[in-house]
This record gives C-alpha cells, structure tokens and sequence, in this order.
C-alpha cells in the first residue's frame, strides 16, 4: 500500500466507527400492510438524538423506493402515527421543524387498517404527500429515542409503533393506497463487523510503522 492509500483508508475507518460509536439512534422497518403482503419493507423510521439543538429528538420516515412500482404523479405518505411512552408528557407544540409544514397534527387518532389507535397522527391530504417526512420533539424533560419506540395503552391499542397511510403507487392486487404499520428493528452493525474494522485499523497502523 501506498502511503496516500493508508492514510486515506484510516481517516475513512476512524470516521465510520466514531460516527457509529457516537450517533444515538434506532431505526424501525414498516412492513406490515392491510392491503399488501406482510413482511416487505415499505418504509423506514428513524430516531436520533438531534445534533444540532441539544436535547432534541428527530424523527426520519422514508418510503423504501424498491417496495413501490410508480409511473405517476402524487406518490407518497399522506399520514404518519407515532406512540409515546406514558412517562413523557407530550403535546402537539412540542412537534416542531415539521418538514411538510401544511400538515396537521391530532391526537389519539385510529391508524386505519386495523391497526388501533396511535397517541399522534401528523397528516395532510392528496396534494401534501410526501417521499420523506422529517420532524423534531423539542422541550421535553427526560425524554430519550427510546420514548417514541413504544406501542400504545390506548383502546384499541397500537401494537406496532408506527403507522402510515401510503397513497399514489402503481396498482398492486388491485389497490393503489393502503395503510402500513410496523416496528421490526433495523438490525445495527454486528460485533463481528466492529472487531473486522479494529483488524483493518491495527493492520493500517502496523503498515504506517514499516513504512
């Protein structure tokens, strides 16, 4: 190896681990359907702790691209329900940086699909779908990721831990709107995958020295 090359690997290795080490954050696959097969993953939810304001909770819902065929216009979420854990006292101005600013914000409202009430539904309507949806819980006391990774003690109560209303994909079975649901977690980096980056490192280090 070049000296360029090691020294470019290391600084890549170094940043990958350090961001893995020092993100706190869980992410959850949406992959069930009242309308559509169980078991694909038609969206991903994210929450981390914010890096730009402390204290802050940030929340990523992204559609999965590959589980949608779309030819048209239109295509996106029109809703999106959260749980809180019951220790958390939270209210709908705690909701901020709502990325699709037109939406709305209620509480203790039904997912649809038989999948039970949801203690907050952010939603909008055709015209305010979106691909991407991004929002923050700002000034709340002892609240951690984990707060908004829970199922709700409403009646009936939410199983899963989050739910959409997925509108404007091609016609599958019949359908082209459905609602979906989920809380199968993202499986993280395996040790094995940490110990082989330490390798990596120890092996750059050691050509460093011969060199």
């Amino acid at each position: 190896m070049n000296q360029k090359l090691i020294a470019l690997l290391a600084a890549l290795l170094s940043f990958f681990a350090a961001s893995q080490a020092n993100a706190a954050s869980i992410s959850f696959y949406l992959d069930q359907s009242n309308d559509l097969l169980d078991g694909v993953n038609y969206a991903e939810v994210t929450i981390s702790d914010s890096t730009s304001v402390s204290g802050d909770i940030d929340f990523e819902v992204e559609l999965l691209a590959l589980a949608f065929t779309v030819s048209g216009m239109n295509f996106g979420m029109q809703d999106f329900l959260f749980n809180v854990d019951d220790m958390v006292s939270l209210q709908a101005e705690n909701i901020i940086n709502l990325s699709q600013s037109e939406w709305k914000i209620a509480q203790n409202k039904n997912g649809g699909g038989g999948f039970g009430k949801y203690d907050f539904k952010l939603f909008g309507n055709g015209r305010s779908r979106t691909e991407m949806l991004t929002f923050s819980i700002s000034g709340i006391t002892g609240d951690t990721i984990y707060s908004y990774a829970t199922g709700s003690s409403l009646n009936p109560d939410a199983d899963e831990f989050f739910s959409t209303h997925i509108a404007g994909f091609d016609l599958v079975d019949g359908v082209t709107s459905a609602k979906f649901a989920g809380s199968t977690s993202v499986v993280p980096v395996p040790a094995s995958a940490w110990l082989l980056i330490s390798g990596l490192l120890g092996l750059i280090t050691v050509a460093r020295r011969k060199m």
